[in-house]
């Protein structure tokens, strides 16, 4: 009795062993078979899409923002070192202005300096040629006269015909004389020394104007300080040119720096994603080889275990410009594509792994 219960026993635990087996090894070959499925159809098929959902705490969304912050950030920077270089450059060209201003002016000067003194030269030239002949008929005649008046004088105070006051007061009329020739010559020295100087000072008048060094030993100090002087202000005009040349190198640099952060800024902006969260879109990737299967308006269809028990759940809207990457559902390797716009039914439809475009997969 025991024998036969033992005996049913074994055949039962037999029977549902090889149950087991049986149902695992359908498990298992529906598995491989589902896998094989999957794969296949994700090699052929260019009807599917990946909804996104965007938060602002998305690591894309984060890393754009912090990108463009450091962005603007070093551009903020190049427009404060700009605007310090259009101050410079505004002061070097106000200096270069004030500088050849100067040089203009003084110039004119200079020539009014040498015409004025030039017309004086030519006065006293007259006037030293007329003193000089007054000066020679005068010192004639006082001669003749003084020696007529001496003799005359010594022969009438030798025969007792002029007293002594007059005798005196005729030497003394006679030493004026003299004084006056003296007080003569000294005025002929005066206008002499006059002229000189006059001379001296066109021959520096003219070394300016020449702006090279001049060879006569009679330049005053007077002139060779005006010469310093415009020498210093062609030094500072050829510094401050220098320096304006620079600074619109500086200035061209900078606003070329400018224009690059200006065109990596609005690429950033312009992410798919960033519009996208900006925009309070509803996005979903769709790769290159499904991109002519997604034109606006097209359907979509949410399926459970991916491929069957499909339902419209939306359309799709218009791409997005820029490309995006996005990791394959199935493969799992990275798949180059655009973002769409789609417009969905409910929220919910935006968590679904993906979404496929047109009509269900297997038409269920």
């Amino acid at each position: 009795m025991n024998q036969q219960v033992a005996n049913k026993v074994n055949a039962l635990a037999v029977s549902a062993y090889k149950a087991l087996g049986t149902c695992l090894l359908v498990v298992i070959l529906l598995s491989f078979i589902t896998y094989l499925g999957m794969q296949a159809f994700f090699l052929v098929s260019e009807g599917w899409v990946v909804p996104t959902v965007i938060a602002p705490t998305d690591p894309e969304i984060l890393q754009l923002n912090s990108q463009i912050a450091q962005q603007a950030a070093a551009r903020s920077q190049l427009m404060a070192n700009r605007r310090d270089v259009q101050a410079r450059l505004a002061n070097a060209e106000r200096t270069l202005l004030a500088e050849q201003a100067f040089q203009e002016r003084f110039q004119e000067a200079l020539k009014g300096e040498r015409a004025a003194r030039a017309q004086a030269l030519q006065r006293f030239s007259t006037l030293r040629r007329q003193y000089e002949h007054a000066q020679g008929e005068i010192s004639e005649s006082a001669r003749a006269f003084s020696g007529m008046a001496r003799v005359r004088t010594q022969t009438l105070h030798g025969a007792r015909m002029l007293d002594q006051e007059a005798y005196l007061t005729s030497n003394h009329q006679l030493a004026q004389m003299a004084q006056s020739q003296l007080t003569l010559a000294e005025h002929a020295v005066d206008l002499e020394n006059r002229l000189e100087g006059l001379q001296r000072e066109l021959l520096g008048f003219d070394s300016v104007q020449a702006r090279g060094p001049s060879r006569s030993p009679q330049v005053t100090t007077a002139a060779l300080l005006l010469e310093r002087e415009y020498t210093r202000s062609l030094l500072e005009q050829a510094r401050v040119e220098n320096t304006r040349s620079a600074l619109k190198e500086d200035l061209q640099g900078l606003d070329e720096a400018v224009a690059r952060y200006d065109q990596l800024l609005k690429t950033l902006r312009d992410s798919p994603y960033l519009r996208a969260f900006e925009g309070n879109l509803t996005v979903a990737f769709v790769p290159y080889d499904n991109l002519d299967a997604s034109p606006p308006g097209t359907p979509l269809y949410a399926c459970r275990a991916k491929l069957v028990w499909c339902h419209q759940v939306g359309v799709v809207g218009q791409a997005q410009e820029g490309e995006v990457s996005v990791k394959h559902p199935i493969r799992q390797h990275f798949v180059r594509g655009v973002m769409v716009e789609v417009h969905l039914q409910d929220g919910l439809s935006a968590q679904e792994e993906l979404l496929h475009l047109g009509h269900p997969p297997l038409l269920l």
